[in-house]
C-alpha cells in the first residue's frame, strides 16, 4: 500500500511539472535598447554616481490657496544642467526619466506623495511638470527632450503643490530619484 502511495505521488508531481512547463503564454514583451558613447555630467558630477542633490523649495501657502480637488498652487521653476565637459556630445538629445521606483511616487496619479510624520500636511501631492506647464506622469513619462549644443544642455521643470483631497496643514516634503536618458 505505501508503494503505491509513493508511485501515485511521484507520477502526480510529474504530471504537475509537465503541465506548468507546456502552459500557453499570455503575451510577449519586447525590450529594445541602445548602448551609447555619450557621457554627460549632470549638474557638474559623474554621471550615475547618484551623488546631485537638487534642492527646490517650495513657497509656504494657506490650505485655501488650493481651492478644488485637482488645483495646483506655488509653481516653482527649476533647471537641471547637463554636460559642460567634453564628452557630452552636440546634438544629442536627452531628458530626465524619474525613478520608477521611488517610495513617493504614487503610480496611478504620476504625483509625489507628502513624507509621513506628525506634522505632516495631508490632502496635498507634489506635481512634477515640463517648463511649459504641462504635468508629467512621474511613473509613465519622461520630461521633454533638448538638445546638447556646446556640449551642454539644461532641462527646465516646475514643482508645484496639488490638492488630492481635503487639506490639512502641515510639512509638504518629498523626493524622487532621476537619471539623464539620451535618445
Amino acid at each position: 500500500m505505501h508503494k503505491l502511495i509513493i508511485a501515485a505521488t511521484v507520477a502526480v508531481s510529474a504530471l504537475a511539472a509537465g503541465s506548468s512547463a507546456s502552459a500557453a503564454n499570455d503575451g510577449m514583451i519586447d525590450i529594445t535598447g541602445r548602448i551609447t558613447s555619450t557621457t554627460c555630467q549632470v549638474e557638474g558630477q559623474q554621471p550615475g554616481a547618484g551623488t546631485v542633490r537638487k534642492n527646490v523649495p517650495l513657497d509656504a501657502i494657506s490650505a485655501g490657496a488650493l481651492g478644488a480637488v485637482g488645483a495646483t498652487y506655488g509653481d516653482r521653476g527649476f533647471s537641471i544642467r547637463i554636460g559642460g565637459n567634453p564628452e557630452c556630445a552636440n546634438d544629442t538629445t536627452v531628458k530626465v526619466r524619474f525613478d520608477p521606483a521611488s517610495p513617493a511616487l504614487d503610480r496611478l496619479s504620476g504625483r509625489l506623495n507628502l513624507d509621513a510624520g506628525a506634522d505632516a500636511a495631508s490632502g496635498v501631492q507634489i506635481q512634477i511638470a515640463n517648463d511649459d506647464g504641462t504635468p508629467i506622469q512621474l511613473y509613465t513619462e519622461d520630461s521633454k527632450s533638448v538638445v546638447v549644443a556646446d556640449n551642454k544642455a539644461q532641462i527646465d521643470l516646475i514643482a508645484r503643490y496639488y490638492r488630492s483631497a481635503d487639506v490639512t496643514p502641515g510639512a509638504a516634503n518629498s523626493r524622487v530619484g532621476f537619471q539623464v536618458v539620451y535618445e
